[in-house]
């Protein structure tokens, strides 16, 4: 019996535009960004942003060294942003309608950046990202990332899950994999799939 449901955030509740972020930082100078842009799990310095041993400032300053150091942190902030589309709203209403039956929880691999520029995406009303879930789980303030067992064990352990009462979704097939192996119920999701109708074959 599924009493808690874990939602990726990147893929699943908002859609990526890796078209349109490769375009943007391509504008401010940095024309290779796409070799470390990944929809799953990000490489090198990007990873070390998401995992948190870098600061938002760090990050930045990296990114001139590949640019231009006249660019600045909103010409940045901008360009990271570009990555993330709106959240639909029917999405926001499965997650109100299911956050009545079941605890809700997010487990994402961000950053500070992207959580600036998402969270508004849930201010719907008086309601704000806060309202939709029981805790985030975010790996830049968790210090771990998918997809290490590492983060899926974190997760359970603070929330007191048990994996086998607990959907994991997510679009990464690694990810989905860890979470398998640790005994969760998971969904692969793609964009062209109905989130609601899916979630609800499961529950």
């Amino acid at each position: 019996m599924i009493k808690n449901i874990v939602f990726d955030l990147g893929g699943v509740l908002v859609p990526l535009n890796r078209q349109e972020c490769e375009a943007a930082f391509g504008n401010i100078g940095f024309n290779d960004f796409g070799k470390i842009l990944n929809e799953y799990v990000q490489g090198g310095f990007f990873l070390d942003y998401e995992k948190g041993t870098i600061t938002t400032g760090e990050f930045r300053d990296i990114l001139r060294g590949y640019i231009d150091n006249k660019v600045t942190n909103h010409q940045i902030d901008t360009a990271m942003g570009s990555f993330l589309e709106i959240i639909p709203d029917d999405k926001l209403e499965l997650l109100i309608s299911l956050k009545s039956r079941f605890k809700l929880y997010m487990l994402s691999n961000t950053n500070e950046i992207a959580m600036n520029i998402v969270k508004p995406f849930f201010n719907k009303g008086n309601l704000t990202i806060s309202d939709y879930f029981d805790k985030l789980f975010l790996s830049y303030e968790m210090k771990m990332a998918k997809p290490d067992s590492e983060i899926f064990i974190k997760m359970a352990a603070d929330a007191s899950l048990e994996a086998s009462e607990t959907l994991f979704i997510d679009d990464s097939p690694a990810n989905i994999q860890t979470a398998r192996e640790l005994g969760f119920k998971t969904l692969l999701f793609n964009r062209d799939m109905d989130l609601k109708t899916e979630v609800e074959k499961l529950i």
